[in-house]
């Protein structure tokens, strides 16, 4: 690209969008033109693709040169707007102007005089030096929801949240509180599991007790139960899920039930995954770290056919690792490839499927508590038997396939239709502390092996359409979902035995046990299928300052869940099915007095998931919940900067906590609340510097239980206060190419169990990173240096039970060197 933009002479690309202008339109001067109103429906996206949208519904003529918007995007255009405010909105961040031809019906794309996000319509606008409009360095410079390389979100705030209504209505709209992890975060964090990835950098997010076997989640105090979502569709029992594929991740807050179904009440998790792209992308990335750490990951994009209809995707990665841990190790494999059939603008289908293959040996420390903390053992400290699990390594394997579909109608409806099927083995080796005499240190232990294979399938159907009522806009959503599960376990349980010795945690004697796979004696059938239907109205008014959110939802479930010790034909005729049916309302209202600034509220209901069976085969209520929200949202320097402000209070039924005379079941403690308040900050302050804030205020107690002497105790492992801070630099002019980041956590103490009997002390973990990115021969080179729990702390950020308490990494240094073309 030379020092100025002669379109006529590097081959314009100009789009008539196949609308002729009609008479009164031609004849329109330029200056009328800037205000004609038009009413555009144009999804974030492409920037050609939204340039010719608006061109068809504008009448004009739009020119531009294809490489200056090769690899940009825009966040889109919804509404009504003039046509200078539709440009501006479209543009905006991009770093491109726009300028009117004198007879008003042709526009050319030309680069700004700087990249303040200033537009102009005039000829103000001046041609730049040489300038790659498609690196990173500079759109990570405008507002939220320019991409860079690959697609990837160039920031840390986002537009949009579809996990939250199911539609893309701006976060500043939305009358609930939803958090938007963008991949540029878990870049530069270089989070490598969703574990990394979502718990500093949301509020009210904390590991869960199950994390080291499952990916679970507390969430405004309560577990996820392993409810994590793929592209609005429910997922369960799944492990170590890694981030390769993934373009971000969603937190939507509160009890989801209304457009989820059988949901916890302290909300969901939304995995989105990355999609093909138009343009050709590579990348390759090697990261070495810590303890024998080592990871290769690819990711490649572009179109299978010149026209350009048929596209792919492929992202995955390969990895090995030592542990802190005497005697654990850990390797996984992950594919992921996707392919795009995009006919035309009204249609688009992605087909998707995933590969993954996990070995582990106790990659997850547990030590049990003395007194009423800890056991102050080394936390390398192996407390299993290595003959046993070393021989016997833990194993998850999940196949995938999926695929999304949406045919728009015309702009204003839209059909989408969505499928996942899910296939995993897990395989779960380890011991667990029988009993333990706290003056000597002296523990028996159980040996615990669990073959486990889950199938499921998910798919829903939503019909997504606006129109008007008088000054009333309506955003509706009619929809309909279907989940199936089917789930067996052939677990092998041994307790004290020549085969699992006792041990003792301060002096721990190794090679005592004999290699063994116990014979299943322990055998559970589970069977879940639930359908619903739901509808939802946006309807914003008072010239889109006012949007009242109206939604319900019925279900209708079915579950089986049976446990025997003779046999698996045993467990299935002792099962009992057992029906449940709800309705779960959701009511939202956002006012924004100002463009910048909204305030919301919400109340909701959900219909919670099946809790089992006790020992006894005897099924457990299913879980209920309802939630008051209230809050503040605003948004800052063009977009860039988002803050969210929320108190929540929240009330739920019949929660399950293991039984303390036999925890491979459950049992319920009856109500508990959850009242608290929560802020977030993400995006850029200025040009140089990023920003991701929060802090969360939890007090969730026990308010119900047969158990008189648990009520007002306070939940295990949800702290009471929370905080995080993230800051990054972006060097510019000589430095360019440079940044430095660094962060603190903050966690407050927490209670170990049901019975506050012990207590995980408060922690403060620090977090840094320098990366530089530079070009070498049209490849761009990002080199990368993360420092996690920069200062060794010993934490322990969650716990099962006494003989379970989960021990947080020491500090861990991990460096890479990622190459994009």
């Amino acid at each position: 690209m030379g020092s100025t933009l002669a379109m006529a002479a590097m081959g314009v690309l100009t789009i008539g969008a196949g609308a002729a202008d009609s008479p009164a339109q031609a004849s329109i001067p330029a200056r009328e033109r800037l205000g004609w109103i038009q009413k555009y429906e144009i999804p974030p996206g492409s920037m050609a693709t939204a340039l010719n949208t608006f061109a068809y519904v504008s009448g004009l003529h739009i020119a531009y040169d294809a490489r200056v918007t090769e690899r940009l995007t825009t966040s889109g255009l919804d509404g009504a707007f003039s046509t200078k405010d539709g440009l501006d909105r479209l543009l905006r961040g991009s770093g491109l102007a726009y300028r009117f031809a004198d007879n008003g019906r042709s526009v050319s794309i030309v680069l700004a005089q700087n990249d303040t996000g200033v537009r102009t319509d005039a000829s103000g606008a001046t041609a730049l030096p040489t300038i790659d409009v498609g690196r990173e360095a500079r759109s990570e410079r405008g507002a939220a929801g320019v991409r860079g390389p690959g697609d990837r979100a160039t920031g840390y705030s986002a537009p949009s949240a579809t996990s939250a209504l199911k539609t893309d209505t701006p976060i500043l709209q939305t009358p609930v509180a939803v958090q938007v992890v963008t991949r540029q975060t878990m870049d530069d964090q270089q989070a490598i599991s969703i574990q990394e990835a979502l718990t500093t950098n949301a509020s009210s997010v904390s590991q869960n007790p199950s994390a080291s076997t499952y990916d679970s989640f507390n969430i405004r105090g309560f577990s996820t139960n392993y409810g994590v979502y793929r592209n609005n569709l429910r997922r369960h029992l799944v492990s170590t899920l890694d981030t390769s594929n993934l373009q971000s991740v969603e937190i939507l807050k509160g009890p989801a039930g209304m457009l989820y179904g059988r949901v916890e009440p302290g909300g969901i998790i939304d995995l989105v995954v990355k999609r093909p792209l138009e343009t050709p992308y590579y990348s390759f990335q090697e990261q070495a770290g810590s303890f024998g750490m080592t990871r290769t990951s690819v990711d490649a994009t572009g179109p299978l056919t010149p026209d350009r209809t048929w596209l792919y995707r492929i992202s995955g990665n390969f990895m090995h690792a030592d542990s802190y841990i005497d005697y654990a190790n850990s390797q996984n494999v992950f594919i992921a490839p996707t392919i795009t059939f995009h006919p035309d603008e009204q249609f688009r289908l992605n087909v998707d499927a995933e590969f993954q293959d996990s070995i582990l040996v106790d990659v997850y420390q547990t030590i049990p508590a003395i007194g009423t903390r800890p056991a102050s053992v080394p936390i390398s400290r192996y407390l299993q038997d290595p003959a046993v699990t070393a021989n016997n390594p833990t194993r998850h394997t999940r196949e995938l396939i999926g695929y999304d579909w949406t045919f728009a109608f015309d702009k204003d409806w839209s059909l989408t239709n969505r499928l996942l099927y899910e296939y995993g083995y897990h395989g779960v080796t380890t011991t667990y502390f029988g009993s333990i005499n706290e003056a000597t240190g002296d523990a028996t232990r159980r040996l615990f092996m669990t073959p486990t294979y889950v199938g499921s399938l998910s798919t829903n159907l939503d019909l997504k359409g606006k129109f008007e009522t008088g000054p009333l806009r309506h955003d509706l959503l009619v929809g309909g979902d279907f989940f199936t599960e089917n789930q067996d376990q052939y677990n092998g349980y041994l307790g004290v035995s020549p085969y699992v010795k006792s041990i003792n945690i301060y002096a721990p004697v190794y090679g005592s046990g004999v290699p063994y796979k116990p014979t299943p004696n322990a055998f559970t059938y589970a069977r879940e299928n639930w359908k619903g239907l739901y509808l939802q109205d946006m309807i914003s008014a008072f010239d889109d300052r006012a949007h009242l959110l109206l939604g319900g939802r019925y279900d209708w479930a079915d579950a089986v869940n049976s446990f025997s010790s003779v046999s698996y034909v045993s467990a299935k005729n002792a099962a009992v099915t057992i029906y449940n049916e709800a309705f779960s309302p959701r009511i939202g209202l956002s006012i924004q007095p100002f463009p910048w600034l909204s305030f919301y509220g919400n109340y909701s209901q959900s219909f919670g998931a099946n809790n089992g069976v006790t020992g006894g085969n005897i099924p457990l209520a299913p879980q209920r919940a309802r939630q008051w929200e209230g809050g503040v949202k605003a948004e800052f320097f063009d977009k860039r900067l988002t803050a969210t402000f929320a108190y929540y209070d929240i009330t739920k039924t019949n929660i399950p906590t293991p039984d303390p005379l036999n925890p491979r079941f459950s049992t319920l403690i009856g109500e508990a609340e959850s009242e608290g308040v929560e802020f977030d900050l993400t995006g850029r302050l200025d040009d140089n510097w990023s920003v991701i804030g929060n802090f969360s205020h939890d007090y969730a107690v026990v308010t119900k239980d047969n158990n008189k002497a648990n009520i007002g105790r306070r939940l295990p492992s949800a702290p009471l206060n929370a905080g995080n801070l993230w800051l990054k630099y972006d060097a510019h002019g000589a430095f360019e190419g440079l940044s430095l980041g660094g962060g603190v956590s903050i966690v407050g103490s927490m209670q170990g169990d049901t019975a506050n009997d012990f207590q995980l002390p408060d922690y403060t973990l620090v977090n840094a990173m320098a990366s530089y990115r530079f070009e070498v021969e049209g490849a761009a080179v990002t080199a990368q240096l993360n420092v996690k729990n920069l200062t060794d702390a010993i934490y322990y950020p969650a716990s099962l039970n006494r003989t379970t308490i989960t021990v947080g990494a020491p500090r861990t240094v991990l460096g890479s060197i990622r190459v994009e073309f």
